[in-house]
């Protein structure tokens, strides 16, 4: 049977609106009691509410493509997930359940954006015109995240000058008319005008008082905007704003946590700057957590391998002092079995801006080695290296040295590594596999799923 992209979208919201049901508690302030669709209108300031609510909902509710892509890059040993041993392979064919299954929940959040942003363009009951036009902000936040994930994941991200982008909804899917891709220049010039409004998001306050940062705000826009531009090859400006993030988020009383696995022994840790919260009973994104516990995979032990002085790692897979029935310890809480709260999804961190700010000031024009390991220091040092260990880093070795401590600080959380690997190959030749990374160098874009070319006679397979 054919499915287009509009039966793929309907499909992702029925099983999503089912999801939507539940209250998260006072864990989390977001209560997204239903989603919109076609037939939901906003009347009021509290519909506004939920159906606002209901676009971050759609982060919670698919997880294949990360366990896939941890076996790709190495971090995990072997997955559970059907279709995922294709990434480890590289024979990731257009009818894989996870190429399909991601694309379609991707363009849900971006539809459900895009029927809240046209909801909302009128006087809603009950709300102020700089509500209206937050709410406004918050679904251009999402719909820019979601593109920009499609777009690294389905598109030729890399390359400015590609044709091929992905196709780009600015209004919600109600038929089947085909729509082209975009090219991948029209693609970051949208995502960048989504994330131009979202800059100006205030950070909004939970009932206690502690920052929510599972709502998109300024700073979340800002940190996204410096990987897209870190992402376009615009060193200068994603330097410049990655420090912006690091200044100004300790106004809002974000920063590095002192230990590194405090990060993920609370959900108001500091260091975090977008993290929506899963459930593992009903959400499905927490469900295959149960394939760390086959442990680490071959990459992630040989880059532990070269810093035995490294604390992460060590940390992470402890087995004497495991605190984490996933047997990984960056996924602490589960509801499931410890009668407490599922764990957050690690998608925006403040560790990772000083990482772009590391390598964007060493791939910048005037390139800047100073404020390179001095935007790498904090991160080495809390990681248990010696204080002169980044002074002692030749420059020609500065490139790589950030690629492994980002290697080594988000491994397991939300798969930069691998669009890091595709950059590096790109911009300075890095061969993985040579280097027993990787297992195999094909399908740097996915291809889009066979339902969607079914429906879209306009849309082009990848190469």
């Amino acid at each position: 049977m054919k499915l287009n992209i509009k039966s793929c979208l309907v499909a992702g919201m029925f099983s999503l609106t089912m999801a939507s049901c539940s209250l998260l508690g006072p864990i989390d302030d977001i209560h997204p009691e239903n989603v919109l669709d076609d037939e939901t209108v906003i009347t009021d300031a509290r519909s506004a509410e939920i159906a606002v609510n209901g676009i971050y909902e759609g982060w919670r509710a698919k997880s294949s493509i990360y366990n896939a892509l941890f076996l790709r890059t190495g971090v995990m040993q072997s997955s559970s997930v059907s279709g995922a041993r294709s990434f480890l392979t590289g024979d990731i064919q257009d009818d894989n359940v996870i190429v399909e299954e991601t694309y379609i929940f991707l363009y849900y959040i971006i539809n459900q954006a895009n029927s809240v942003l046209a909801a909302l363009d009128k006087d809603i009951k009950g709300l102020s015109e700089e509500e209206n036009l937050n709410y406004q902000r918050e679904a251009k936040f999402n719909r820019a995240m979601a593109n920009f994930m499609l777009l690294r994941l389905y598109g030729e991200f890399w390359n400015m000058d590609s044709q091929y982008g992905i196709v780009l909804h600015d209004a919600p899917v109600r038929d089947n008319t085909p729509k082209a891709r975009a090219t991948v220049r029209q693609c970051y010039t949208s995502i960048l005008d989504d994330l131009k409004e979202a800059e100006v998001l205030p950070v909004k306050h939970s009932s206690l008082g502690t920052v929510a940062m599972y709502y998109g705000n300024y700073l979340s826009a800002k940190a996204l905007k410096a990987k897209v531009l870190l992402s376009m090859g615009n060193f200068d400006e994603a330097y410049k704003l990655a420090d912006e993030v690091i200044t100004k988020g300790t106004d809002e009383g974000i920063m590095l946590e002192p230990v590194y696995g405090d990060i993920f022994s609370s959900f108001q840790s500091t260091d975090l700057l977008f993290y929506p919260y899963t459930m593992n009973n009903q959400q499905t994104v927490a469900g295959y957590r149960y394939d760390w516990s086959a442990g680490a995979g071959n990459t992630l032990r040989k880059i532990a391998a070269l810093y035995p002085e490294d604390k992460r790692y060590a940390w992470a897979f402890d087995a004497e002092n495991m605190i984490s029935s996933y047997r990984m310890n960056k996924y602490q809480m589960n509801d499931n079995v410890d009668k407490v709260p599922g764990n957050s999804l690690y998608m925006l961190r403040l560790s990772e801006m000083y990482l772009v700010k590391a390598e964007a000031a060493i791939r910048k024009p005037a390139s800047d080695f100073t404020a390179a390991r001095e935007a790498l220091r904090p991160i080495t040092d809390r990681a248990g290296f010696a204080a002169d260990f980044v002074d002692n880093v030749a420059d020609k070795d500065m490139l790589m040295t950030v690629f492994y401590q980002k290697y080594l600080e988000l491994f397991g959380e939300n798969f930069e590594d691998w669009f890091d690997m595709i950059r590096y190959n790109k911009l300075d030749g890095t061969d993985w596999v040579a280097l027993g990374y990787v297992n195999s160098w094909t399908r740097l874009a996915l291809p889009i799923p066979r339902s969607a070319i079914a429906g879209n006679d306009l849309l082009v397979q990848n190469p």
